[in-house]
């Protein structure tokens, strides 16, 4: 996937984090490309910025259209959690509703990393 948009939403509990907006394939430009019309999948990210620049960031959720229908995949989750990992979406999650759940959503999302995680 290609990354197509980023929104840094700042500092949020002593850590920064931002919004990653990725597509798939590769667009050829970004001015007339739409998601909706142009992408065979997309997604957004909510990731946590790394401390340093030698470390990796943390994607702490993730909604995209692969596997052929939306979904949100719940990467804070530990790997020894019963809780089912990926939860099924309705076809109506389009690209900008996907970035509009994350940015409304996205503390709720961090605390539950922290907590899962720290």
């Amino acid at each position: 996937m290609e990354r197509f948009d980023s929104i840094d939403l700042g500092n949020y509990r002593g850590d920064n984090y931002f919004l990653v907006g990725y597509v798939e394939p590769d667009p050829d430009g970004y001015d007339d490309y739409d998601p909706a019309e142009d992408a065979e999948n997309y997604g957004w990210s909510l990731v946590q910025k790394a401390e340093s620049p030698l470390d990796e960031n943390d994607e702490i959720v993730r909604m995209d259209t692969r596997h052929d229908q939306p979904h949100l995949d719940k990467e804070y989750l530990p790997p020894d959690s019963n809780e089912e990992k990926k939860v099924w979406l309705d076809d109506g999650y389009s690209y900008r509703r996907m970035r509009t759940y994350l940015l409304q959503n996205w503390q709720d999302f961090a605390d539950l990393h922290i907590y899962y995680n720290e």
